[in-house]
């Protein structure tokens, strides 16, 4: 199923698809289909943008940009190679490969090994959130408003570590200073893209 039909998440890349719209309706909070733990945010602590911008015509190809607009990773696809797309970082070395079969694999350099990004990132039986395993922890995606929040899973109080939005030529990521000291970066490039690319991932 496409990530964005099932619990009316939005497909930027096809507003005609099911769950799409230029002024969706009002949707119920999808904290009350979380565990007690989601149902109420975390103070918002301080957020470092990276800006997916430069679209070559969208987000499959383009530039992610960081603090003082420096170019942290460029991406292609279906350049060099057909079905593939393809981060590199600053130095000009692939970090992140993705490629587009039925059942799309990514694979993140020293980070995460090849699988199935529907094993990766999930989706709920509801719709609500996407799962994903990462550095030995679990995290979710949760929609909610303009933002996707990304929060550790678990008990307590939940813990935001990044959001993502979403304007017309360009997608935001802002993550916190401890997602990027314990090496969500390039996690979170990856996961964004494929939450935002238009593509299936399931």
């Amino acid at each position: 199923m496409h990530p964005y039909t099932q619990g009316r998440w939005r497909n930027p890349a096809n507003p005609n698809a099911p769950g799409s719209s230029r002024n969706p309706p009002p949707q119920p909070s999808v904290f009350g289909a979380l565990p007690d733990p989601y149902r109420s945010r975390a103070p918002k602590p301080a957020l470092i943008p990276f800006t997916f911008t430069s679209f070559r015509p969208n987000v499959l190809n383009c530039t992610v940009t960081g603090p003082q607009s420096r170019v942290y990773f460029r991406i292609t696809t279906d350049t060099p190679t057909v079905g593939y797309t393809v981060f590199f970082d600053s130095a000009g070395q692939p970090v992140t490969i993705i490629e587009w079969r039925n059942h799309p694999v990514v694979e993140i350099r020293g980070i995460l090994s090849k699988r199935s990004t529907s094993d990766w990132l999930p989706l709920s039986q509801n719709g609500s959130h996407r799962q994903m395993e990462a550095l030995g922890k679990h995290f979710v995606w949760v929609p909610g408003g303009e933002y996707i929040f990304l929060y550790a899973a678990g008990v307590g109080q939940p813990q935001v570590y990044a959001q993502v939005s979403r304007a017309e030529d360009s997608v935001t990521l802002e993550l916190t200073a401890e997602a990027i000291q314990i090496g969500l970066l390039e996690i979170c490039v990856a996961a964004t893209f494929l939450l935002q690319c238009g593509k299936s991932i399931d």
